[in-house]
């Protein structure tokens, strides 16, 4: 089984020595006017630049902000374009009266690195349209990608500004009507990361040689993450049993239908799901992994699939695990892979890396001066991205059943710094 030998046992060393080694570049910052506290964590320049988003969060701490700029880059590695890993970080309420005042003062304090190597987004409780871009904006900014296209794609003058204007275009499209939701408009931006959980789950059981119809799915979360796969793979014909998330569980025997999906999706109060589910029948949302069920699509909150979670996905015969969330399984501490270990021996887990790489292979796609910008086409192309790299997990892996994951973080830590770190099936 795979997990078991002396080179899946290398790959996890590897994987905590990367996540222990210390970043190439922190920038802390203390607001002189309120208490809140920032991070830029830069964990390599790699490519000449760095690119992770922003967030905001009470009680956010420099490791966490660290943690997920090295999350970044093994991302890259998948999604594209070849830089390092950043994000930033700012310890503050996003619900106080002055969260806008607060990450102004941010922006310029990291204005340099914006504007020479460091490209940014939006992230928890920080809006990539309403916060970040006008914002950026205020200060000179043309766009938050402008240090990748300058630091890493080398753009300057007419050709920055040019291609600048056209990220603002590109994900900013509505989308076509067969990616999106009648009545109501959606934006690339928010449909492509669920759009990758998808294709992972389909592409997971090409290999396994199941139907989308015989595949009984719980969905964790329906925010723009999970909500978004959840449309998709209804459309595609998984079955959707059950779904929690913050607001409670619901379940349906037989599988909640496209129909019921887009209602539940339009009906969507923020990212919760809507008050009144008129199909369906609710239950505690203690009894979501008691669920009878095949596939679990994890796109919640980091941190939430334990032990205790994974035996009683497993009584309930689940055998496989989309990682839609970044870091989905618990950890102790930063570089803690006990419960990822045990998961991959247990179950085919696609790791976040793929499977949660839509946005960024997305931005990959609008910041090169030769991709069309189509809604359509980047689609395509998450589609291929995402196909490409569970082929590639599988066959490392040697089997579509059992670490699937670890494979993946061998593919990506070698794209990362070029050593290899390969399965053998053979040995």
């Amino acid at each position: 089984m795979a997990g078991a030998d002396g080179k899946d046992g290398q790959i996890w060393t590897s994987y905590q020595e990367y996540f222990r080694a210390a970043p190439e570049i922190v920038f802390e910052w203390n607001d002189r006017e309120t208490a809140a506290r920032g991070w830029l964590v830069i964990n390599s320049l790699k490519g000449g630049a760095a690119g992770g988003g922003t967030r905001m969060r009470v009680g956010l701490t420099r490791d966490e902000v660290t943690f997920l700029a090295k999350a970044m880059e093994l991302k890259f590695a998948f999604a594209g374009p070849p830089i390092g890993g950043a994000k930033s970080g700012i310890a503050f309420d996003p619900v106080d009266p002055r969260k806008r005042e607060v990450l102004q003062r941010w922006f310029r304090a990291i204005q340099a690195e914006l504007l020479s190597r460091y490209g940014t987004a939006g992230d928890l409780n920080v809006s990539e349209i309403a916060e970040v871009i006008p914002l950026c904006r205020d200060i000179g900014i043309g766009h938050p990608q402008i240090g990748v296209l300058r630091g890493h794609f080398g753009l300057e003058g007419e050709s920055l500004g040019r291609r600048s204007e056209l990220m603002h275009i590109g994900l900013d499209q509505p989308v076509p009507p067969e990616y999106g939701l009648a009545g109501k408009e959606a934006r690339v931006f928010a449909l492509v990361t669920g759009y990758s959980v998808a294709q992972s789950a389909l592409r997971l059981l090409s290999h396994q040689g199941r139907s989308p119809a015989e595949t009984r799915v719980v969905l964790q979360g329906f925010g723009s993450v999970g909500g978004s796969a959840a449309l998709y793979m209804a459309r595609a014909g998984f079955r959707i049993v059950g779904i929690v998330d913050a607001r409670g569980c619901i379940r349906h025997e037989n599988g909640f239908t496209v129909e019921d999906i887009e209602g539940m999706l339009l009906r969507r109060e923020g990212n919760t799901l809507p008050a009144v589910v008129s199909t369906g029948s609710a239950v505690p949302a203690a009894e979501f992994f008691e669920t009878p069920a095949d596939m679990l699509v994890a796109a919640a909150a980091s941190g939430t699939i334990d032990r205790n979670a994974l035996d009683r996905l497993q009584e309930s015969g689940v055998m496989s695990i989309i990682a839609g969330a970044n870091h989905p399984f618990a950890a102790s501490e930063p570089g803690d892979t006990t419960v990822e270990q045990e998961a991959d021996s247990r179950f085919a887990v696609v790791a976040d890396i793929i499977a949660s790489c839509g946005t960024a292979h997305a931005f990959a796609c609008q910041s090169r001066s030769d991709f069309p910008l189509q809604p359509h086409i980047v689609f395509e192309s998450i589609e291929a991205t995402v196909a490409e790299a569970v082929d590639e997990a599988v066959k490392r892996a040697g089997n579509a059943q059992h670490g699937l994951l670890a494979a993946a973080l061998a593919m990506a830590l070698e794209r990362c710094d070029g050593s290899s770190l390969a399965l053998n099936p053979s040995e």
